[in-house]
């Protein structure tokens, strides 16, 4: 056998190889993926008499973990204050986050603008400065008219 020839059936032999732990790789995965399939559980049956009441007396909620240790009356007053605090607190968190973040794609899009201009002629970069500060404009005009609404 020639040294060609052996070369040829190694680089088979090892393309082969590949291609076999692609395969099994891809089946493993995928057996994976359906054996991890989300439990379903069905909502408690009610008799027609409890939904009816619970209907017409409270709306219906969504039934939460702490509702499974049956709190009482003024343990789900107390809940329900925890709760609020809870989404004012989430609330002034995201209204913190979002202005942050909304600063800092100003700064890199400031930067990007200011990047673009260094390689355009000076010319060009005047005239690209005046089409940012007409659509700037716009776009506070818009943010404006938003608001008013």
């Amino acid at each position: 056998m020639g040294r060609g020839s052996r070369t040829r059936l190694v680089t088979a032999g090892v393309l082969a190889a590949v291609f076999g732990a692609g395969v099994l790789l891809g089946l493993a995965a995928d057996s994976n993926i359906s054996a991890e399939a989300a439990e379903v559980v069905a909502p408690p049956v009610e008799s027609a008499a409890s939904v009816d009441t619970a209907s017409s007396e409270e709306p219906q909620r969504r039934r939460r973990t702490y509702d499974e240790v049956e709190p009482n009356e003024s343990q789900l007053a107390l809940i329900d204050s925890i709760v609020m605090e809870h989404r004012a607190r989430t609330r002034v968190l995201d209204e913190e986050n979002r202005a942050q973040l909304q600063l800092g794609f100003r700064e890199i899009l400031l930067e990007t603008r200011e990047a673009i201009k260094s390689v355009l002629t000076p010319e060009q970069a005047a005239e690209y400065q005046r089409l940012l500060d007409e659509r700037d404009a716009r776009a506070a005009e818009r943010e404006n008219e938003d608001e008013r609404d």
